[in-house]
């Protein structure tokens, strides 16, 4: 059994420090609920037949997913878990018990300039070789057990973008480009802040010209970068998902116009089977708003307790006919 949880491990205290072997590695990985072998691992490395390819629309685009199915999946899960425990920089908020978007969005004060940038395309644009080269130079792992960790977690040699240890792997492959970064922010009197690749700088310095300079050091590990933003003191910045206002948080209104689109196709669904297919992303939807404003997540009780009635009558209606 792994060692309980803390929340502050050193990186050599983690539980995938040094894993001597492919048996060493099943160990580490199984659980209670879920025993490893290193059949299972070499099975599951595979892309054929462990993954769920799909797209989801995203405006006018489609943003192609690799989802790994449940059996991979938990073991992604587990990798994030021990990960996670491990101490990070303050500027980092994914991935991070405790942290979340809108810590990551508090971190900036309002009434102060800021700057953002993005990497674009993060978790396809990490090769397998930098997730390898993590376990293997950072972790210590040995050389065949780097390979099928980095087997494990990549699809088709690239992070997955529906897996749940892609954020902190995707950390960990260019953390030294993310330290740079800090480094370069705390040189000009920037605070700043980062959840995945949206990394946000706040401060009197914050200008184009220090966007431009962030903007080179991601172009020298080979990343792209886009989304490029400068705001001034008392503009309105959204922040991953958060509009800072000098008048305090708001619900940004993209995502006040999505909501009230979801009622809108709620109230003109046809059926109650079509309607609960609408239910799922409206109800995000809510529960992201309702961390900004509480009166969101009241909407979004009382959606869900008369959903909950409806089903309840449907169902009694379909018993009776029977």
């Amino acid at each position: 059994m792994a060692p309980k949880n803390k929340a502050s491990l050193r990186i050599e205290d983690c539980w995938l420090f040094a894993v001597a072997s492919k048996e060493d590695l099943a160990r580490r990985l199984s659980t209670d609920r879920q025993k490893i072998s290193v059949s299972d691992l070499e099975r599951l490395s595979a892309d054929a037949g462990n993954y769920r390819l799909f797209s989801i629309r995203q405006g006018t685009k489609e943003r192609p997913v690799q989802e790994p199915k449940r059996e991979l999946q938990q073991i992604h899960a587990r990798i994030h878990r021990l990960l996670s425990r491990v101490v990070v920089p303050e500027y980092l908020h994914s991935a991070v018990k405790g942290k979340s978007y809108l810590t990551n969005a508090r971190e900036h004060g309002h009434g102060i300039s800021i700057i953002k940038i993005d990497v674009k395309k993060f978790f396809p644009s990490v090769p397998r070789f930098r997730v390898f080269t993590f376990f293997k130079i950072v972790m210590k792992c040995r050389k065949d057990v780097s390979g099928l960790l980095a087997d494990l977690i990549t699809f088709d040699q690239r992070l997955p973008t529906g897996s749940s240890a892609s954020p902190i792997i995707a950390y960990y492959a260019f953390k030294p480009m993310f330290d740079e970064i800090s480094r370069f922010a705390e040189s000009a009197g920037l605070k700043m802040s980062c959840y995945v690749d949206d990394m946000t700088f706040s401060g009197s310095n914050a200008n184009r010209f220090n966007l431009y300079e962030i903007h080179k050091i991601i172009s020298k590990y080979g990343l792209k970068s886009h989304k490029m933003k400068y705001f001034v003191d008392q503009e309105p910045k959204i922040i991953t998902g958060v509009c800072n206002t000098p008048s305090g948080e708001r619900v940004p209104n993209k995502l006040h116009l999505k909501i009230s689109i979801g009622f809108e196709e709620l109230r003109a669904a046809k059926s109650h089977t079509s309607a609960v297919k609408l239910l799922r992303p409206l109800l995000g939807r809510l529960d992201a708003a309702g961390q900004i404003d509480p009166r969101f997540r009241a909407r979004a009780l009382t959606l869900r307790s008369t959903f909950k009635t409806k089903s309840r009558i449907s169902n009694g209606a379909i018993k009776g006919r029977v």
